[in-house]
């Protein structure tokens, strides 16, 4: 297994934003400095975990992550019989990469409020989504400059919009140390391939290399929920999957 580190987005460098078509999904836990925004585009259906938040994620689901908040997508295992390698368009960009000088302008004010309560992330529903989607899928054809221009399009429409729930809790707080990044990623993958039988707390914490006691206040810092409570989010998730696979 690949071991989990820092994601380095070269949107720090010299330019102002990344957009890709993406087909390697992330099933490892991971963060960066950088804003984040997902949007899936085939008809297929996971989890997405954003620092203590677990949600479901399907065709047209559109999530932004804030910088520095771990997260995930989970679809299944590749040597099931049905999985298949999911899609997303992707853009990743930071504050720092925009400009403060160009941040603070004053037409500037409603994207600058925005990014500033967008840190523990959102997703996106209704006509937003709908809107976000042409606006992002646009970007194919674009040049670079044309791509920013259309990203602040993108976050102005974002910036006025309700059709939104924020992700992770503002008491979420991880420990963002490599060590700790890379147990919970162990631990988590197992809790997502083990789903659909009992996982005792001594597993768990026997496939993160701690003790018991160890476990749960570490687990509890970086996920900000107890493992049963993490264990039966993903049950709910699981079941609403399901429902949805069995009535469509």
């Amino acid at each position: 297994m690949a071991k989990p580190q820092l994601e380095v987005i070269s949107s720090t460098g010299s330019r102002a934003m990344v957009f890709k078509i993406d087909r390697d999904i992330w099933p490892v836990y991971h963060y960066h400095p950088e804003f984040d925004i997902l949007l899936s585009l085939k008809d297929h259906r996971g989890r997405y975990l954003s620092g203590d938040h677990i949600g479901p994620f399907e065709k047209g689901t559109l999530i932004m992550n804030g910088p520095n908040i771990p997260h995930a997508l989970h679809s299944g295992r590749p040597d099931d019989e049905d999985w298949e390698r999911p899609s997303l368009a992707v853009i990743q960009f930071s504050e720092a990469s925009m400009g403060r000088e160009f941040l603070d302008r004053h037409e500037m004010k409603p994207i600058r409020e925005f990014l500033q309560s967008a840190r523990f992330g959102f997703e996106f529903f209704g006509e937003t989504r709908a809107q976000a989607a042409e606006l992002m899928m646009t970007m194919r054809g674009m040049g670079e400059l044309e791509r920013f221009i259309q990203l602040l399009r993108l976050l102005r429409l974002f910036a006025g919009s309700e059709e939104r729930c924020v992700l992770a809790s503002p008491a979420y707080s991880p420990s963002l140390r490599e060590r700790d990044i890379s147990r919970l990623d162990r631990v988590i993958r197992h809790l997502h391939q083990e789903i659909g039988r009992p996982i005792p707390l001594e597993e768990a914490a026997r496939v993160a290399g701690l003790a018991p006691k160890s476990f749960c206040r570490f687990f509890r810092a970086n996920t900000g929920k107890t493992l049963i409570e993490y264990v039966n989010a993903l049950r709910v998730g699981e079941s609403c999957r399901l429902l949805l696979e069995t009535t469509l």
